[in-house]
């Protein structure tokens, strides 16, 4: 594959660069330094990818490279400590669904999600053992920085108290478990998820990809929903859709935003971990309003 043009298209927690070559066109994914993924976690991605496109699932193909192996570590010179797993995929045309966001559309992400959980739950590939588990709520494999983002902007104990309260949601979930724990996608927002003019929504970035509960994977998404202005009528919309394919979580309304709030927690935690704590004084500050308020509320056991 000789590439004529590279060109960075996003940069989040990974880059992705867009690769033409002569024939087509490709999506390069260069993973962070921060590594917070089992290394096993990229081939069971890829594993999901496939399986789904065999079922007339609209996903990107996994390309392998020349050893015919579907993820690439790459490390500058001698750093390992620097090395980032690369993956290339086909290149999915259209925009992303978070600037392409409806009422319409989020009643179709709610079929998407239940759809990738029907399949989640009917199989197990090889290697799903590695991959993460998210009975904790700081799954990710980064270091717990809560404590010390309270005491570095005047939150004392909050987080460290939000994390306690947290977990034992978590905790009651899986002690009474609403199902046997599958694969779920771990990350389906609207940022992952591309409208396609030919396929619809077409769902990427399967890297989050976590053994769970169905109802901390909607938690995932309806956390993401929750930041548009019309964020209930884009929740109604989506669990309606789900709604058509699959069954609600029967849980309380309070459960459900402690799982919110834990992800959260998570999603903050991550950032303290990527980023010079200097410049997030008004970040924290948003979460810290977000958790004051959630700890006024009942959890919901």
């Amino acid at each position: 594959m000789a590439p004529q043009r590279v060109r960075l298209a996003a940069e989040s927690f990974n880059s992705l660069f867009r690769v033409t070559t002569a024939s087509a066109v490709y999506a390069l994914r260069v993973g962070s330094v921060l590594q917070i993924h089992p290394e096993g976690t990229a081939a069971v991605e890829a594993a999901w990818h496939r399986r789904l496109r065999l079922q007339g699932v609209c996903v990107p193909d996994v390309v392998a490279n020349v050893d015919g192996e579907l993820a690439t570590l790459v490390t500058a010179g001698r750093a390992e400590h620097e090395s980032r797993v690369c993956i290339l995929f086909e290149w999915v045309a259209g925009r992303s669904l978070r600037t392409r966001m409806t009422e319409r559309r989020s009643a179709a992400l709610g079929r998407l999600s239940a759809q990738l959980q029907q399949d989640g739950a009917a199989w197990s590939p090889p290697g799903a053992e590695d991959v993460l588990q998210a009975d904790r709520v700081l799954y990710w494999r980064v270091p717990d920085q809560l404590a010390a983002a309270g005491s570095r902007f005047g939150f004392g104990t909050l987080f460290v108290d939000a994390l306690d309260r947290a977990q034992s949601v978590v905790d009651s979930l899986w002690q009474s478990p609403p199902h046997p724990p599958h694969l779920v996608h771990g990350d389906l927002t609207p940022q992952n998820v591309i409208v396609s003019p030919q396929n619809g929504l077409v769902p990427i970035d399967f890297q989050d990809t976590v053994w769970g509960f169905e109802v901390q994977d909607l938690s995932f998404t309806v956390a993401a929903l929750r930041r548009w202005p019309n964020s209930d009528r884009l929740t109604e919309a989506f669990r309606a859709g789900y709604s058509e394919c699959r069954a609600w979580p029967d849980v309380s309304p309070a459960l459900f935003d402690s799982l919110i709030a834990a992800r959260g927690l998570q999603q903050m935690n991550l950032t303290l971990n990527m980023t010079d704590i200097n410049g997030l004084e008004s970040y924290v500050a948003g979460h810290a309003e977000r958790v004051r308020a959630w700890m006024r509320r009942p959890v919901g056991l």
